[in-house]
Order: C-alpha cells, then structure tokens, then sequence
C-alpha cells in the first residue's frame, strides 16, 4: 500500500477545547539504503487534558517515532500534529526547542 507524499489537512485544530494533543494522518517513512521503511502509517491521535496515556507495543512498531514526532524532535512525512492548540509544522527548529523547554 502506497500513502500520498501530501495530505491535506485544516489549517487549524480541530475545535475541541480538551484536546491537549492532536495528530491527524500522520506519517512517517525513513529511507534505509534504498528501501522506504514506513514506521508511522496515517495514524491518528487525540489526548485530553489530564489524560493518562500508555503508548505500548513490541519492539519496532514506532513507539519512540511518534514520540519524537509529537514533541517536534523529528519531522513526520506527511500529516499534522498540534499541541496545546500550536500547530508544530509553523515552528523552525529554534521555536520547537523553545516550545518543548
């Protein structure tokens, strides 16, 4: 199965006030010597505020991709993410260090 190298996405969060984390067709693909490792596949998440959260499976299946996405360490191929209602792919590298300090 292919996904599309563009998907659209609203230029703003979807309105619902609790939402603390929101992620909407999230994509991830490395490129690994040649060969196109698809580690996030349009995944979608929505976290509320002063929800516990387990992000849990076996070894490989993209646990610590989508952390490092949903905390702006590492660029996704496709999709958004906002947190806290900002809109991650409007901040440079300098605005996503801030953000998470």
């Amino acid at each position: 199965m292919t996904v599309p190298s563009t998907v659209p996405v609203p230029a703003k969060a979807p309105r619902v006030e609790d939402r603390i984390v929101i992620a909407r067709k999230l994509v991830k693909t490395y490129d690994s010597g040649g060969v196109e490792v698809h580690a996030l596949r349009g995944l979608n998440v929505d976290i509320r505020k002063g929800e516990m959260v387990a992000i849990m499976g076996p070894s490989g299946c993209g646990k610590t991709t989508l952390l490092n996405c949903l905390s702006g360490i590492d660029d996704f191929t496709s999709g958004e993410v906002w947190i806290a209602g900002q809109r991650l792919s409007t901040l440079n590298d300098n605005a996503k260090t801030d953000f998470r300090a």
